[in-house]
């Protein structure tokens, strides 16, 4: 049985599975990634095999363990241990024309282009664990671990006309520094200069792998600074200071905006997938240097920005329309009645109410359930965190109870009824209710990008049709990108649920709950929707219920 030297000096007995795939690369007459994969498949390597050679207890400044398992001269087995947040840099394998690379955890793994002057990436995606990669020459990719807990990988380069270090050479793209930094070393973000051979100039990146690649150089220097492990002579501030300008921003809009086709959606998958990993490790990286807790108030960030990117554009577009209709249509005096605003947001259509159509500011209460967006509209009305099921009729009822921008769909579908009957319950009789929802067909307007008219707010969306409990709901996940301020400030928004039940559902709920006249519109050209429709041309629709008692 072999066996293999140490640093140590222990002799620790090689594997069977090791051994088979030493005996039967060296039994190989030609080679082929293909080859080499199926070598390493059928060896049926287990973690257990690797164990002896794991290295969990790497410097902070390395990006992950890596020891030799066997050296052939002309092959290489290695043993790479990652901990939780282990990332390699983007590179590839020096002189190696051949290999394969077996994955015992969910490792996160990138390929990258990198030909004509610059460097892009190509895909990004989460391994199964035991799946295999091949390797060849022109390889660029990354690897990394995005979990809590720690795995090891196995790896296998060979190149029959090296005689040693089949490895060296390799390059690893600094694209903080704008070099190719030549090294015989690991793949490790933020060499010392000992571990340079050489540099030679970048090819030019896109944002997207700007971006990620300077994410993970700031998390590896803080680390080595954090346990005095760093020899990279990088400046954190500086590197911070540069990740988040506004320096790249420009060519990032642009980049997008040829993804995009005329109604705002994303015409390449891929390239919105990986933009949105990107993004939400930029700002998840934002999260952790200021030391940001999480909440559950998905709203906390987003409210001051709600205005420019949803509130402005929804009011100018066609509540600010249906409000005025309503009051026309139905003959409603604001002046001497009281209005209720439940999911009041930021206050904004509640401040036109009051300054545009002459509501006494006394008369009008605004609720919602995010602290956020209360703060915001405390500047404008009177408001308060707030749950619609928890007011009470015998303290007080309204002439008029307001819902804009579909805010009862955020409820779940078995509280949909119970929130429009208590709403009933706080409208006085020959009162009125008037607010929005959304179709069920409402994907197919929704766009993937909405921009703040001075363009300093960018809202990527990604929006998905998903069943619960046998009911559908539309699904939004939420990356804003903010340049108001000197920084570019990257937020996730998490991902925001709205009950799409069918229109007729909803006529339904209104009419057992307020006992009167129901009227449905589309919410932007305000023709009436018959009984029996399903959806409107807009995708949005008006409700203008009468309570009768």
């Amino acid at each position: 049985m072999e066996s293999l030297q140490t640093e140590n000096m222990t002799s620790i007995a090689l594997p069977n599975s090791i051994q088979k795939i030493i005996q039967n690369i060296q039994n190989l007459s030609e080679f082929s990634i293909g080859k080499i994969k199926n070598i390493v498949r059928e060896a049926q390597v287990t973690k257990e095999d690797l164990m002896p050679w794991s290295d969990f207890e790497h410097p902070g400044a390395d990006s992950y363990g890596r020891k030799m398992l066997y050296d052939g001269g002309w092959f290489e087995i290695m043993v790479m241990s990652w901990q939780p947040g282990d990332m390699s840099g983007i590179h590839d394998h020096g002189y190696a024309q051949w290999g394969a690379v077996q994955i015992f955890g969910p490792a996160e793994h990138a390929v990258f282009l990198a030909q004509d002057g610059e460097i892009r990436t190509l895909s990004r995606n989460v391994m199964k664990p035991g799946q295999i990669v091949g390797v060849g020459h022109e390889l660029v990719h990354q690897m990394g671990n995005k979990t809590d807990g720690q795995f090891l990988t196995l790896h296998v380069y060979g190149n029959p006309d090296r005689k040693s270090d089949v490895t060296a050479d390799a390059r690893i793209f600094d694209l903080d520094e704008g070099t190719v930094r030549i090294t015989t070393g690991g793949a490790f973000f933020a060499l010392p200069e000992s571990d340079i051979s050489k540099r030679i100039n970048a090819p030019e990146s896109n944002y997207l792998t700007w971006l990620r690649d300077h994410v993970e150089i700031i998390r590896r220097v803080k680390k080595g600074q954090k346990d005095g492990t760093d020899k990279s002579e990088k400046d954190l501030n500086r590197l911070i200071d540069k990740t988040f300008s506004k320096e790249k921003i420009e060519s990032f809009k642009t980049e997008l905006s040829e993804q995009l086709d005329e109604n705002n959606k994303a015409e390449d998958s891929i390239f919105w997938k990986l933009l949105n990993w990107e993004l939400k490790e930029a700002a998840q990286l934002q999260r952790e240097l200021e030391k940001q807790e999480s909440t559950r108030d998905h709203f906390q960030n987003y409210a001051e920005l709600y205005d420019a990117i949803i509130g402005k554009p929804c009011f100018d577009g066609f509540i600010k329309n249906y409000i005025q209709f309503v009051k026309d249509t139905y003959q409603l005096n604001f002046s001497d009645q009281k209005l209720i605003s439940i999911g009041c947001g930021t206050g904004l259509m509640e401040q036109f109410i009051i300054e545009q159509l002459e509501m006494p500011y006394d008369n009008l209460y605004g609720m919602d359930l995010s602290e956020g967006m209360v703060q915001v509209a405390k500047t404008r009305i009177h408001a308060d965190v707030g749950d619609a099921l928890e007011l009470d009729p015998s303290i007080k009822t309204w002439d008029l109870t307001f819902c804009g921008l579909n805010v009862f769909q955020y409820v779940d579908h078995q509280y949909l009824f119970d929130v429009i009957r208590k709403t009933a319950e706080i409208t006085k009789d020959g009162g009125y209710f008037f607010g929005d929802f959304i179709t069920t067909d409402h994907i197919r307007w929704y766009p993937n990008v909405i921009q703040s008219e001075d363009k300093k707010v960018i809202s990527l969306r990604t929006p998905e049709l998903i069943e619960k409990d046998n009911h559908m709901y539309q699904k939004s996940s939420i990356i804003n990108l903010n340049f108001m301020q000197d920084k570019t400030r990257i937020t996730y928004e998490g991902e925001h649920e709205r009950f799409l039940p069918p229109m007729t559902r909803v006529r339904t709920y209104f009419e057992e709950a307020f006992k009167g006249q129901v009227d449905v519109y589309d919410a932007i050209s305000l023709q009436k929707i018959q009984e029996n429709e399903d959806t409107c041309p807009s995708t949005r629709y008006l409700v203008v219920a009468q309570k009768r008692t």
